[in-house]
């Protein structure tokens, strides 16, 4: 075989896989590195026999030594919950689809009260009369499942942004049409 056919060679792409997970791996090293400590802290405040200290309301208090034990960031344990509705009803916007979704997320999410999601993804999965995952309707399913979300439980849900909330197309053999399985990350607690 040529290399003229126009694609490309195992080695090239093994390239590029290896420079992808090494890209990985820098962002997840820097994810996990603690803040460091301010070297210039507050100096603390001074008594005057003339004035007396208030409280600002717009300073926070600093942290003390039990806010500080563990580093914040994402739980690694995640949660997945599932749905199944009416694909085309839920993207066309139809009100009965959209109380179903309401419905069944907050039964789902019960379990987990007191808590808040911190960052969710969405995977839904749409089929074809054939039986194929049609990717572009799945990930428009998941979209449109992703943009409900905050509107179903606003107290669990952080408010719409494709930068937190986000729908995929999920494309296994054994998931049936009409499935979302959302993904649900929370805060370290």
């Amino acid at each position: 075989m040529s290399r003229g056919s126009g694609r490309p060679g195992g080695t090239y792409l093994a390239g590029w896989l290896f420079a992808d997970l090494l890209l990985v791996i820098v962002l997840v090293v820097l994810g996990s590195e603690m803040p460091a400590a301010d070297p210039h802290p507050d100096p603390e405040p001074t008594a005057t026999a003339t004035a007396t200290a208030t409280p600002d309301p717009s300073r926070s208090p600093s942290p003390t030594r039990s806010d500080t034990s563990r580093p914040g960031g994402l739980d690694p344990v995640t949660v997945s919950i599932g749905i199944r509705l009416d694909p085309d009803a839920l993207i066309a916007g139809r009100p009965s689809e959209t109380a179903e979704l309401t419905r069944q997320v907050t039964q789902e999410i019960k379990r987990y009260e007191g808590r808040t999601a911190a960052f969710v993804m969405v995977f839904g999965t749409v089929r074809t009369s054939g039986g194929s995952v049609d990717t572009g309707r799945s990930d428009e399913y998941a979209t449109a499942v992703a943009r409900q979300l905050p509107q179903a439980a606003p107290r669990f849900f952080p408010p719409y942004s494709e930068k937190i909330i986000r729908g995929y197309h999920d494309s296994g053999s054994a998931i049936a049409s009409g499935t979302a399985r959302i993904e649900l990350f929370f805060l370290l607690s």
